[in-house]
């Protein structure tokens, strides 16, 4: 038997967002195959050693129109997409069919856009624009970096079309000096000095140490922040932003810890929790402020690491 499934329901049922389950697709930790209307089909059996993985109980909801017969006839590769010419122009954006071939312009994805029709902002714009060959002009435009990346209009699609891909490499296609000012600036700092706003870290320790006395004496007596300690269960991200502007938040989810008995840490050096390589498209940077983190989780033998978004 086949088990039918959107990544939508998926990511609900196991807890993980959208992106997540694409890329167990993608790496075959979910062993499915694209289906029919932007469904995904699975052997019932691999889903049941899924659940069995993540101590869930299977919601069994086998698909009752596809054989197996049917199943194994995806296997076929399908034809790789070509670079299109229209008019005379070659995309050099559009190199997935499912970044915009499909596309009917239906109109669901600018509905749940929320700032279609801001500076005319339509996600359906990036997607022709793209089919069109019309990179230069795409590039050069604000709606890659209008977009807040949410997913929304990715999610709502019937086609399937991967939209926020699309926005992701428009953006890493712009050069770097030319990506809005915040936002490069925050990667380039990042790199520099381990976090976006460029905080030194011995003003990092400081404060952090300084709000632990805070706690201490005000709700949680014999509190002290946890600056790298080894073997701690859970590693903790920061967004710059909060030792900067709104060190007071902080002590929010420190309490929650206290009150739960928790073991946690922050590291002194690259705590960023925030990877704006990730947004600016720039897959280098992103990579490198990954590896920080790993290397981070590897040195305290933390087991759980959070991220603050």
């Amino acid at each position: 038997m086949m088990y039918e499934f959107k990544v939508s329901e998926m990511a609900e049922e196991f807890g993980v967002t959208q992106t997540v389950i694409k890329n167990w697709i993608s790496k075959g930790t979910v062993p499915a195959k694209e289906g029919p209307g932007g469904m995904y089909l699975m052997a019932l059996s691999d889903y049941h050693n899924l659940c069995d993985h993540f101590g869930l109980e299977p919601m069994l909801k086998p698909s009752t129109h596809v054989t197996q017969e049917q199943y194994h006839a995806l296997d076929a590769e399908p034809a790789a997409a070509k670079p299109v010419v229209l008019g005379g122009a070659h995309s050099g954006l559009y190199t997935d069919a499912n970044w915009a071939d499909s596309c009917m312009t239906c109109g669901t994805c600018a509905s749940a856009c929320p700032i279609t029709g801001v500076e005319g902002m339509d996600p359906r714009k990036v997607v022709r624009m793209a089919f069109m060959g019309l990179d230069d002009e795409l590039v050069a435009s604000k709606f890659p970096w209008m977009c807040t990346m949410c997913g929304k209009c990715e999610v709502s699609c019937p086609a399937n079309i991967q939209i926020t891909a699309l926005m992701r490499k428009v953006r890493g296609t712009r050069e770097r000096d030319l990506v809005p000012g915040p936002i490069h600036k925050g990667v380039a700092m990042c790199l520099e000095r381990g976090n976006n706003l460029g905080i030194p870290k011995d003003d990092f320790v400081f404060l952090c140490e300084d709000i632990g006395v805070e706690l201490a004496e005000d709700c949680c007596p014999g509190f002290v922040t946890p600056i790298d300690v080894e073997g701690a269960r859970v590693m903790v991200t920061i967004n710059s932003k909060e030792p900067f502007g709104e060190p007071d938040d902080m002590k929010w989810w420190w309490k929650i810890f206290y009150a739960a008995g928790e073991s946690w840490t922050i590291p002194s050096e690259y705590w960023e929790g925030v990877n704006w390589g990730l947004f600016s498209g720039d897959d280098e940077a992103q990579k490198t402020v990954v590896g920080r983190l790993v290397d981070n989780m590897r040195r305290l033998k933390c087991q759980v690491l959070l991220l603050p978004e």
